[in-house]
Parts: structure tokens; C-alpha cells; sequence
């Protein structure tokens, strides 16, 4: 049996006879150019991927994923000529070994069963050949439950009420299921057997095959031909990596069996919990939920890469401290080379390991002047500047041949965080003082990952202009982040709230260490990306005194490169003193005027970790996906089943501001159309708030970005990637230079997020009654501070004005150009706010409303559109010209693509705007681009509609 030990730098553990080492860190084979000099291992690689188990990884811009299949190995006399002659080639021409690891994942021809259901025992389920019949087929990284709706099992858990059917869904509602035992009927009690079968060519002697877990859910037994490797008590923890040594389990040239008893998590586990967000599965997540692969070295591996940079005061020179670990598998002393190559730096150093030893290698400035680098580029977010990243390659040499390689992506830059004078924390980075203005992440509900749904994700935060993406509790895979490194968005990971994560008066010394081994490998894979900027090591509270020096110790012992903070919350510490953020909501509806006029709460001022105006309903083609067409209308408990838990079980705050302020709905289509345009106006007034009063604010985070399943509340763009208002309201308000409204003063403002000034700019505000006819109209020349924002002019009274009202807002340059323009729906009569009712930090209610039911009188207009389409590299562009010929205002106005055989969306998909508004006589163009494999051979109806526009459709024929 393998016994963990916890310390990090002892993670290379004593080998019990007949045991296998355990160690943590992803190891390299390399293929290509700079090739894996050991022209014998890399014949043994690509003959294993046989099509019977084993995929052959293929590189994609989101990281090694399964790729083809080889049908028949090719012939061995083919592969071993080719191999030979390309290895003294590039040996020759590029002594340096190193790229990313290969890997072989293990990801097809799982199976799945209830160890409830299977009386064999762990030695003979793993043994090849086992009978599998019944049992179910899974593709591993899975849940359990997310298997068995593969399989079909189970429904489709996300329509309708379905999720209720599944067995184990009779958990009590009294608190979250992750702090509650498992239902005593449920099927999920019991530990699931994951198994699979694969085959492995002949190993070369002197060399180690590596088995991975990048995430076991929660604790696991794992068996390989029929010997133990990993026990339970050792191998558990869900934000924890494992890696063992099977050399000596490894049938080479044969079949071998992989079977995996895991275990789910109990209320006193530190896993996860979906908290108000959904429901949680009734499995709890349980399962392999990250890869599990092979990798193999030479018997020196080298894992941990790190590039630790330090930028002088001016930000023109950047001084790189390259490390990395070590390990001896051997049982006698060994001498290792490493070598480590940065562009066109290269260094090396000689280290001697002794019998099984782990060594930290470190190559210094000091040591190594060359490591001093002078005009460096500068890894900045999207908006102010470019992403730039570096490559380090390393590699370690015995015997001089190469025994394991790696590389580490990395980004030069320097973030800081420090308390204001009003102690808000604000964030710098490379010296820029930066408002944070992000949103936070779900990932699916069944942990089901998708590479194309995440780069939409990454999309669409820059679609909106947000900066920055919040994880509670969410460790993503490494693709994640690399795309967020790539895209310059910046990333906010932490720790859960509310279960046994924060719960820290039970943990045990149990407890502790898997909280540190947890922390730990986190910190080591994340602390490369320049995009991670900071760690909140705890959510709705601070931890203990205990804890924090605990964790504070482990971010010292890895060389944690950036700010730590230690909640979400406003709460202090005895250990680190104020945390300089809040978390005081709101989460439920609040108008426009909240945001500017709030200054004890959640009001735009500060750092205001997670807050929102509440529901965000759907368009009705992604409403009908997920609610029967039976219970559509009225809202019923289907709708509520789709909204939150705990506080947040029904819609109900949300329609009665609707009903309030925009009148009672007709019917669902009414209903949808105010709920485009209140989700418009309170997102956007949200973030033009916290922008606005920058640097007073210092960062918002929308709760959230995205939903874990089709939902109404919290998102910018629904389930099924179509934008909704909520996503234009957002992308309008964060544009980079922007004129905005002010609810509290009655203002005109104008903010620049540019470096450099804006002078001569000229401001141009226009009101209208509800007929659209003009009222009254004001200008004014202003200079626009870099990175700052100033009221324009305040808004003249206006005689007379109807109970709605329009304020259409113009920036344009000095030259007379276009920088921004703004429309936004007003009333005579406030919102008033009434904070004697306030529930906690849910919400604050109305005791008066703004009367905005003068839109329900506006006149139908038809608006006019043509169309027409491009291809731009590899996405189509679509310009759509609309044109409002009619007297009267064409308020909302959206345009939608779909598929015009089955009336899905197009999606993902990037409009420059939506949801706008016409004047009479008024002509806008947008545009929209999506992947042009979106549409090769589907023919386009591009549709207008809006709040009072008539609907029109124009088809446009596949090219």
C-alpha cells in the first residue's frame, strides 16, 4: 500500500515493497522537432495507442484532447526508421529537449457500476478480462450521474422537473446537501467502480510510467492488474492531484486493467457545494471529474516548472528566477544536468540526488545574469495592453541522455494590491491602477467540461468588455486558465463558502492537512498564469487564526507570486487585519438608481465581490428548451424550479419591480419583452456606477457570468450561449470610453479607461417625450482625464415632460467623430428605495416606483433591414442595416440568427450592439461574426423584432 505523506517537497514517496511511489506533477515525453531523444520509448508510445483503448492526443488551442484513433498500428520497421533518422536530426539541430507533456488519456472504454451491485473485489475487478456486462459505458472525466444521463439512464435532468425524478433527489431542503448524508434509499451511497482496460507497448528499461488523477470526487481505492496502488485514507481531497508510480504494475506488451472504487463525499469532506445556485445532483459530484492519464520519464523526472519574475520601479527591466523539482527514482545516487531555456537564454546546472530524493533546482539572476531582461513585454489585460506570454523549456540529463522535460507558459508582470485611504483594496498591475469589473463563473452542474463552451465564455467576457472572471470553489482545468492567459483576462480564484470549507471550529488535523495539500497543489498550478492576479482563501468568511497561517504558510513555501486575500467578505482577521473588500450584496432586484445612491451597502463604492440585480429570463427559444410548452405561461412551479434555493426559490422579487415599473404582463410575450428591457437597464446601471466612481469603487463582480444549468437568475448570457439584454446593458456600460447617466445627480458623465487623455471631447445629451418628440438638448467641450471620469453637466429641468421619458447621450472627439452614444428610459417619478424592509443583503424594496408604462403606449413601427454576409478568415460576418421610417420611437430593437431548418440560435455569437433603439428616421448598421462552421451548409433567417417593433425575418441561403 502507498501512505501519503503531506509535505509538498516529500511528495516523492517511500516505496513499501511491492508498492508504488505516489508524486504529483505532470510528466513529458516529447514528439516533434524537439524530440524525446530515446528513439526506442517514443516507438513503445506511438505503438500503445492501439484502437482498441487508448486515444492519441492531438494538440489543440485549448490544450491535449482525444483525438483519432489509429485503426491498425502502423508497421513497427516504419516507425522505428522514422523515429531513428528524425531523433539524430533534431538532435543535431536542437540539442534542447522540451515541449508539452505527452500524454496518453485515458478517456474512452470506461465502465461504471454501483459497488452496491458488484460483490467482486477490488483485485478481481482489475484484472483484464473481467466481465463488465450491465455494466454502464462512461468517458472519463465524469460524474456518476453524468454518465448514466449519457447512457440513458436517466433523462435529460435539465428540462422541466426531470431532476426531481432522479433517485437520491429526496434530500432535505433545510440546508445545503453537501452538509447533509446522503438520502438512505439513494444508489449513491454506496462507492461506483470506475474500470477500463487499455494496452501498453514494451517498456524500455529505466524508465517510469506515471498514472494520473487530476480530480477524484472524493476519495478513492485504485486497483492495476489486480495489486493496489492508491488506498482511501490516502488518495482524497476533490481540489487535490494525484500521480503514482505503476512501472512495477504495468503489463507491458499485454492488456491491462484500471479500476477505480471512488467514494463521494460526506457533509464533512472538503468538496463542493452549489450553495443557492441550483440544485446540487444527487451524486454530489462524485466521480473522476478531471483526466486521468499516463505520462513516462526517464528515472530523474522533473515536475513543477516556475518562472518567478520581478519588474524594476520603471517597469523596464524584468529579472526571472527559474525553478523546479526534481525527483530520484532510482535507489542509488544519482547526477542530473538541467537545463532550462528562456527564448534565446539558455542555462544549465548540476545537481546530485541521492537514493529517491526530491530536490528543488533554482537558477537566479545573481547566478545567471542572462535571466536579466531589459524591455521585457509586459503581460497586460486585453484593455490595456497585449497578453503577452513567454515559454521556459526545461529538461534534465543523465548519462547525458535526456531523462524528462517540460515547459512552462508564463507572463511577465507585477501585481499589487493596497488598501485606499478609505481602506478599499485596489489592485495595480505593471504600476496601473486597475477597476476590477468581472463576473463569476459556474461550470456545469454535472462537471461536464467543453473547450467550446469555455472559449465562448472567454469570448463573451471580452464581448462585454468585463476584465475578469471570479472562481468560488471552482478550480478549473489548466485549459481554462491557459485561455484566460491568452484572451488578458483576468482570473480570481478561492474557496467555497457554506459547507465544511468554512466550517473550521470541526476540522481535525485530518481536516487540516488536506486542506494544505489542497491549497498547495493549486497554488503550484496556478501561480505560472499571469492571469490568476489573486487567491481569496476564503469566501463568505475568514478563516480561522490557525488556518490562515496555515494557508499563508503555504503560499510562502511554494513562492506564491501574487496577492492573497482572506474572504470575499468586509470581515477582518487577526492574522492579515482588513480584507478591503465587501460582499454585501444585493442578489435579488433593485432599480437603477440603487447603485449611486447606496452608500452603506452594495453601492458602488469599495470592492463589491459578488453582487447583482437578481433574475436574468431567457429569450423564448432557449426558454422553450428547458420549460414545457404546458407551463410556459404562467409562471409555475416549473419557472421556480429554474430559479435559486434558499432566498431565491421563486422569480417573485423580480416580476413585482416589473409590474411596479413597466406595467402587469399581457401574457409571456409581454412579459419577455420587460424582462429584456429591466435586465438591460439594471445591469447597465450597475457597472456605469462602479465605473463612474472610480477609483472610490475599486472592483464589482456580477453575480454571475453564467449558469450551471438553464436558469433564471444570475447570468449575462443564458445556458444556451444567446446574450441576452442583461449581456448588452453589461457591454454597454464597460465600453472603454463611455457616457453614461447619473441616477443619483441627474449628470451627465463621461469615462475614459485609456492611459492617455481625451481633450476636446464634446458631450451631447437630448430628451424626448414619449412621442419622441425633442424637449430639450444641452452640450458641452470637455477634457477627459486618462483613466478617469468627470460630470459633464447636470440635466435642466424640463416643463411638462411626460411621465417616460428618452435621454439619448453622444460622445464624440475633437475631429467630430463617434466615441460613444447612449439611450435610456427614464421617468418623472423616482424609484425610492425602501431601506426599513431591506432583507439582509438579499435586497433592498420599493416603497415607490418609477412610472415607466408609458411604453406600453408606444405605437408598432415597422423597421426596415437588409442583410448581407462575409467570411473573414474563419468566422462569417453579418451586417445588418435597420432603418426605423415611422414618427415614432422603435424601442429595443433586436436582431436574432438562427438556423433556419431548426430555429436554434447561432451561437456563440458577437454583436457589436443590440437591443437598441431608433429614433424616427434613425439608421444604425450592426454587425454579428460567428465561426463560419457555425453555418457552412445552413441557411441563415436573420430576424427584427423589439418591444414595438413588428416582426420580420430575412432568409439568407447557404454559400
Amino acid at each position: 500500500m502507498v501512505t501519503v505523506q503531506e509535505k509538498r517537497e516529500d511528495r516523492f514517496f517511500q516505496r513499501p515493497s511491492g508498492a508504488a511511489n505516489m508524486i504529483f506533477a505532470p510528466l513529458s515525453i516529447d514528439i516533434g522537432c524537439n524530440i524525446y531523444q530515446h528513439s526506442f520509448v517514443l516507438i513503445n508510445i506511438i505503438l500503445a495507442r492501439e484502437v482498441r483503448n487508448v486515444t492519441s492526443p492531438r494538440k489543440t488551442a485549448s490544450g491535449v484532447v482525444p483525438g483519432k484513433r489509429f485503426r491498425t498500428p502502423p508497421p513497427f520497421s516504419t516507425l522505428a526508421a522514422f523515429v531513428l533518422v528524425l531523433t539524430l536530426q533534431c538532435m543535431a539541430a536542437n540539442p534542447a529537449v522540451s515541449d508539452e507533456p505527452a500524454r496518453i488519456l485515458l478517456a474512452e472504454n470506461w465502465r461504471i457500476q454501483s459497488s452496491c451491485d458488484v460483490k467482486a473485489s477490488g483485485a478481481e475487478i482489475s484484472v483484464p478480462g473481467f466481465s463488465v456486462d450491465g455494466w454502464h459505458i462512461a468517458r472519463v472525466p465524469t460524474t456518476v450521474v453524468a454518465a448514466l444521463v449519457s447512457d440513458g439512464t436517466y433523462p435529460n435532468p435539465y428540462f422541466g422537473l426531470n431532476l426531481k425524478s432522479l433517485p437520491g433527489m429526496d434530500y432535505s431542503s433545510k440546508s445545503f446537501f453537501a452538509n447533509e448524508a446522503m438520502p438512505p434509499d439513494s444508489p449513491f451511497r454506496c462507492s461506483w467502480w470506475f474500470r477500463t482496460e487499455f494496452n501498453l507497448s514494451a517498456m524500455a528499461s529505466g524508465h517510469v510510467t506515471w498514472l494520473h488523477f487530476d480530480g477524484i470526487n472524493y476519495r478513492a481505492n485504485i486497483w492495476l492488474n489486480g495489486q493496489k496502488v492508491g488506498d482511501a485514507k490516502d488518495v482524497r481531497g476533490m481540489m487535490r492531484l494525484f500521480e503514482l508510480d505503476v512501472s512495477k504494475f504495468m503489463a507491458a506488451g499485454k492488456l491491462n486493467s484500471l479500476a477505480v472504487e471512488v467514494f463521494p463525499p460526506e457533509e464533512t469532506d472538503l468538496a463542493m457545494t452549489w450553495v443557492d445556485w441550483n440544485p446540487t445532483p444527487p451524486d454530489k459530484d462524485m466521480g473522476l471529474w478531471k483526466d486521468v492519464f499516463l505520462t513516462e520519464s526517464g528515472m530523474v523526472s522533473l515536475r513543477h516548472p516556475f518562472v518567478a519574475t520581478k519588474l524594476d520601479a520603471e517597469y523596464r527591466t524584468a529579472a526571472l528566477t527559474i525553478s523546479a523539482d526534481l525527483h530520484n527514482s532510482e535507489a542509488r545516487e544519482s547526477k542530473a544536468t538541467v537545463l532550462a531555456q528562456i527564448e534565446g537564454i539558455r542555462v544549465s546546472q548540476t545537481v546530485t540526488l541521492a537514493a529517491s530524493e526530491t530536490k528543488k533546482v533554482v537558477f537566479t539572476p545573481d547566478q545567471f545574469p542572462q535571466l536579466r531582461l531589459t524591455h521585457p513585454r509586459l503581460w497586460w489585460p486585453y484593455q490595456m495592453g497585449k497578453p503577452e506570454m513567454y515559454t521556459a523549456q526545461l529538461w534534465v540529463e543523465t548519462a547525458q541522455q535526456v531523462s524528462d522535460s517540460t515547459t512552462a507558459q508564463f507572463g511577465i508582470r507585477e501585481v499589487t494590491s493596497r488598501l485606499t485611504d478609505k481602506g478599499y483594496r485596489l489592485f495595480t498591475i505593471n504600476g496601473r491602477k486597475l477597476l476590477v469589473r468581472g463576473a463569476a463563473w459556474a461550470p456545469d452542474m454535472l462537471l461536464r467540461w467543453s473547450p467550446e463552451r469555455t472559449q465562448a465564455a472567454m469570448d463573451y467576457v471580452r464581448g462585454m468588455n468585463l476584465n475578469a472572471i471570479r472562481l468560488e470553489g471552482r478550480m478549473e482545468r489548466d485549459e481554462f486558465f491557459d485561455l484566460a492567459d491568452r484572451a488578458g483576462i483576468l482570473v480570481m480564484p478561492g474557496w467555497t463558502c457554506c459547507d465544511f470549507w468554512e466550517k473550521w471550529s470541526k476540522w481535525t488535523e485530518d481536516t487540516d492537512r488536506i486542506a494544505q495539500a489542497s491549497l498547495t497543489d493549486q497554488a503550484v498550478r496556478l501561480r505560472n498564469h499571469p492571469s490568476v492576479f489573486v487567491f481569496l482563501y476564503g469566501s463568505d468568511n475568514p478563516p480561522s487564526a490557525k488556518v490562515e497561517k496555515m494557508y499563508l504558510q503555504a503560499f510562502k513555501d511554494v513562492d506564491w507570486p501574487n496577492p492573497t486575500v482572506s474572504s470575499a467578505s468586509g470581515q477582518k482577521t487577526k492574522v492579515t487585519g482588513a480584507s478591503g473588500v465587501k460582499m454585501t450584496g444585493p442578489y435579488d432586484y433593485v432599480p437603477p438608481n440603487f447603485w449611486l445612491t447606496n452608500t452603506k451597502g452594495g453601492g458602488a463604492f469599495g470592492y463589491n465581490t459578488e453582487t447583482s440585480p437578481g433574475p436574468v429570463i431567457p429569450t423564448l427559444p432557449s426558454l422553450k428548451k428547458f420549460i414545457p410548452a404546458d407551463h410556459l405561461w404562467p409562471i409555475d412551479e416549473y419557472w421556480n424550479y429554474h430559479a435559486g434555493l434558499e432566498r431565491f426559490t421563486t422569480i417573485e422579487r423580480f416580476t413585482t419591480g416589473l409590474e411596479n415599473r413597466y406595467g402587469k404582463a399581457a401574457g409571456l410575450e409581454d412579459f419577455l419583452r420587460k424582462s429584456q428591457a429591466m435586465n438591460y437597464e439594471a445591469e447597465r446601471a450597475m457597472f456605469e456606477a462602479y465605473g463612474r466612481n472610480k477609483y472610490e469603487s475599486t472592483g464589482v463582480i456580477q453575480w454571475m457570468l453564467n449558469n450551471a444549468w438553464p436558469s433564471l437568475i444570475w447570468n449575462l448570457y443564458d445556458y444556451y450561449l444567446v446574450p441576452s439584454g442583461a449581456y448588452f446593458g453589461s457591454k454597454k456600460a464597460c465600453e472603454p470610453v463611455h457616457i453614461q447617466y447619473s441616477y443619483d445627480d441627474n449628470s451627465v458623465a463621461v469615462l475614459n479607461s485609456h492611459d492617455f487623455a481625451l481633450a476636446g471631447a464634446r458631450v451631447k445629451a437630448t430628451i424626448y417625450d414619449i412621442n419622441a418628440g425633442e424637449k430639450a438638448t444641452q452640450s458641452a467641450t470637455v477634457d477627459i482625464p486618462a483613466d478617469g471620469s468627470i460630470r459633464a453637466f447636470e440635466l435642466k429641468s424640463v416643463p411638462n415632460l411626460s411621465a417616460t421619458y428618452f435621454l439619448k447621450l453622444e460622445l464624440r472627439n475633437s475631429a467630430g467623430e463617434p466615441l460613444s452614444d447612449n439611450f435610456y428610459w427614464l421617468s418623472t417619478r423616482p424609484d425610492v428605495l425602501d431601506y426599513a424592509k431591506k432583507l439582509e443583503d438579499v435586497y433592498v424594496p420599493e416603497k415607490a416606483y418609477a412610472d415607466l408604462t408609458g411604453l406600453n403606449t408606444l405605437p408598432p413601427v415597422k423597421v426596415t433591414s437588409h442583410s448581407s454576409i462575409s467570411t473573414v478568415g474563419r468566422e462569417k460576418v453579418i451586417r445588418i442595416s435597420i432603418e426605423n421610417p415611422a414618427a415614432s420611437l422603435a424601442f429595443m430593437v433586436h436582431v436574432r440568427i438562427a438556423d433556419a431548418r431548426t430555429g436554434d440560435d447561432v451561437v456563440p455569437i458577437f454583436w457589436d450592439d443590440n437591443y437598441v433603439s431608433l429614433l424616427p428616421g434613425e439608421k444604425r448598421e450592426l454587425q454579428a461574426r460567428f465561426d463560419s462552421e457555425k453555418s457552412n451548409g445552413i441557411d441563415l433567417n436573420i430576424s427584427v423584432d423589439g418591444w414595438n417593433v413588428a416582426s420580420s425575418s430575412t432568409f439568407l441561403e447557404s454559400k
